[in-house]
């Protein structure tokens, strides 16, 4: 197993090991480097998707039952994200439209107890975009100034489905899921809220939590002051040095850590082929709690 730096943003690259045939002491390893960097790649690859599935077992097992996720006939828990649909039937009427780009998000940030993890498996990559950026919470935390640090202590962020239903209004994205419909209907999810800042519910290390695509309010500052001090957050979390974009490789597995990182997508051309095979690692404590409940 040889382990090398992504760079200065946090994780790592993984190479000479097939997860698929994990020894004991290799299946602790890579836990091992998930607990500590939070973000793997994995090089090298060759999956089936129930092999993507039971990639997870390392890191906590497969979270296969997740609400307004269809199920995969061939593989319960895996998501197809593709430029050419679940099925792979779906033709862009723009060649050059850059299709399934999304702004920086945690997954499942819409619900009160987030999936520890996720795993992407590059199937076919495409001839340009298709990248996936990650931006480490701990690390945004930690180089927040101080008086940044304690004018957010005990604040909290609402984190609404609704807010991104109502961006996605006008989106054709329907098209590209299975039963799109329901996966992607509106009002789906209640308001949640989170810390702005929360304890690592393994490491107890703190981590930066305002995940863009869902900030919809700061619970304890209403108005202008919130969208002024989530705006300034925002502006520090998203800076290029905190940020890592991966173009993928045939056969590379990339697996995050959720409670720690965000996530984003730079977009693929319409006239380029991207697959990516999707599996999220089970859900755990819960960090936040129903909007009328907090």
């Amino acid at each position: 197993m040889r382990v090398r730096s992504l760079g200065g943003v946090g994780g790592v690259a993984v190479e000479g090991v097939d997860l698929t045939r994990l020894s004991d002491d290799e299946a602790r390893e890579v836990r091992r480097l998930y607990d500590q960097h939070g973000l793997v790649v994995f090089r090298g690859q060759t999956l089936t998707k129930p092999q993507v599935v039971a990639a997870c077992a390392p890191f906590g097992g497969a979270f296969t039952d997740r609400v307004a996720q269809a199920v995969d006939p061939e593989a319960p828990g895996i998501d197809v994200i593709s430029t050419r649909g679940y099925g792979g039937d779906v033709v862009p009427d723009d060649p050059d439209a850059v299709l399934g780009a999304t702004e920086w998000h945690t997954d499942m940030g819409y619900v009160t107890k987030p999936n520890r993890g996720k795993i992407l498996y590059a199937v076919r990559v495409p001839e340009e975009g298709g990248k996936t950026g990650f931006i480490d919470g701990q690390m945004t935390y930690r180089e927040l100034p101080e008086a940044l640090r304690r004018r957010i202590a005990g604040l909290h962020v609402v984190q609404s489905w609704s807010r991104l239903e109502r961006l996605r209004q006008n989106s054709d994205q329907r098209a590209y899921r299975l039963d799109g419909d329901n996966q992607l209907a509106p009002n789906l999810f209640p308001d949640v809220v989170y810390p702005l800042v929360h304890p690592h519910p393994l490491s107890g290390e703190m981590v930066l939590n305002l995940p863009p695509m869902w900030a919809d309010g700061i619970v304890e500052l209403p108005g202008a002051e919130g969208e002024a001090l989530m705006t300034e957050l925002i502006a520090h979390i998203t800076q290029a040095k905190f940020q890592y974009w991966h173009a993928y490789e045939p056969g590379d597995a990339v697996a995050w850590d959720n409670w720690r990182f965000l996530h984003a997508a730079s977009g693929t051309p319409g006239r380029c082929v991207r697959t990516i095979w999707s599996v999220s690692i089970n859900a755990g404590p819960e960090i936040g709690r129903r909007l009328e409940a907090a």
